[in-house]
């Protein structure tokens, strides 16, 4: 009984440790693994930068998948994401999608820039409250981060004018607005495009009007102050001139939080250390860095991608150990409740032997009382269980002090047998 209890359990702990191994690494069970990846519209910077890193998985790890669908927008991939349909998402900070997942690597910060032209009075954002304002098209009038800032000095919406790209420096030239506002990243981009139309309308350098960026960052924690430095937006003339301060939105991106936490910490180390060789075809992903790992922060990053940053990740032998560990306490537990239930068991079954055994002071005090020809009925009987002990013997089912013991019993009714049929 014992040893099929021992069988019972070991079959237990390695049923369970398929059951794990299924859970925690599908792939082990499967010839690949797919993520599902949002990668934001065509030809932004994310869905670039995830293209070119799709190339270098399938190279270097040619088990693991990425399979990309883009976005209209950052908008529609992070809804995407919310759906649940995808591992990996591209997102920004500002968007509740940010928040449902954790943080792989930061792809990149978009900043919101004011510029005015070189002859403008304008030294802060309370000298254009009042004035009209040009917002390049294409940006959402609801876009979060311009929402924040307008908001921010109480400027009105309908101080705000969506003009072409190419037209922001003849509306500066002509005063028909004060100042552009566009929201864009360091280096080529929208930024760049719009200097370089004002430039081109004005025949004078713009200038970037600093923002309270501090007051901003800490009134709403999604956004960051940040410092971009001369020469950014274009080489010469240096644009800005000097260091600008100004708030910027992350573009994250973000995975699951069901996501195995070596896989998003494989996902990050990946990411982290091609970075610089994509760098040379896609200079932007120079701008690409690992996220804050601080768990106070208001964005998490996914425990896997702060394993690895934070030089806590396991290998496979210290998983592998600790998986050991951990079925070696269920196998000490079910062997103990094994050995608990085969004593409960011998305690409260009925003792065969001893069931056998009650019928000899019955045989006894027959062997002195029934008729002659009844005699022979209880050596039938006696001979019986003279067999069963034997065989329980040789098997060793009984111990021989007890069977020594037994034997003198029916000996003795053999006897008292004999002397009956002697004395007729």
């Amino acid at each position: 009984m014992v040893k099929r209890l021992a069988i019972a359990g070991l079959l237990i702990i390695a049923l369970g440790a398929g059951v794990v191994a299924w859970v925690w690494y599908p792939w082990v069970f499967s010839p690949h693994y797919t993520i599902h990846i949002a990668t934001g519209p065509v030809g932004s910077f994310g869905q670039k930068f995830i293209a070119a890193f799709k190339r270098e998985v399938a190279e270097g790890h040619p088990r693991v998948r990425l399979a990309l669908e883009e976005a209209g927008s950052l908008q529609e991939s992070a809804e995407a994401f919310q759906s649940g349909k995808f591992d990996l998402a591209v997102v920004r900070s500002d968007h509740p999608a940010a928040a449902s997942g954790g943080t792989v690597v930061v792809l990149r910060r978009i900043s919101l820039v004011i510029i005015v032209p070189a002859n403008s009075h304008a030294k802060s954002m309370k000298d254009l409250v009042g004035k009209k304002i040009a917002v390049l098209e294409g940006t959402p009038d609801d876009d979060p981060l311009l929402r924040t800032v307008m908001d921010f000095y109480s400027i009105k919406p309908t101080d705000l004018a969506k003009t072409a790209q190419a037209d922001v420096g003849a509306a500066l030239r002509s005063k028909q607005v004060a100042a552009v506002v566009v929201i864009g990243s360091a280096g080529p981009g929208a930024i760049a495009e719009a200097v370089k139309a004002i430039i081109k309308a004005t025949n004078k350098p713009p200038k970037l009007i600093d923002l309270e960026a501090t007051e901003i960052a800490a009134q709403h924690p999604l956004y960051e102050e940040i410092t971009i430095s001369p020469g950014a937006f274009l080489a010469a003339p240096a644009i800005p001139g000097e260091d600008l301060t100004t708030v910027a939105v992350a573009i994250r991106l973000v995975a699951k939080n069901s996501m195995l936490n070596d896989v998003a910490g494989e996902i990050t180390r990946l990411l982290l250390t091609t970075r610089a060789k994509l760098a040379t075809t896609l200079p932007q992903a120079g701008q690409i860095e690992a996220p804050d790992t601080d768990k106070k922060g208001v964005l998490r990053a996914h425990p896997g991608a702060a394993a690895y940053i934070d030089g806590t990740q396991e290998t496979i032998f210290d998983q592998a150990m600790n998986q050991l560990f951990n079925f070696s306490i269920i196998g000490g537990v079910l062997g103990s409740l094994a050995l608990w239930l085969s004593g409960f068991w011998r305690r409260h079954r009925p003792d065969e032997i001893q069931k056998n055994l009650a019928r000899l002071p019955a045989m006894m005090r027959e062997a002195k009382s029934v008729p002659l020809d009844q005699l022979s009925a209880i050596e039938e009987e006696l001979d019986a269980l003279s067999g069963w002990l034997l065989e329980r013997f040789v098997h060793e089912k009984i111990a021989p002090d007890r069977i020594s013991g037994v034997a003198v019993i029916i000996s003795h009714i053999r006897l008292l047998i004999e002397r009956r049929r002697k004395l007729t």
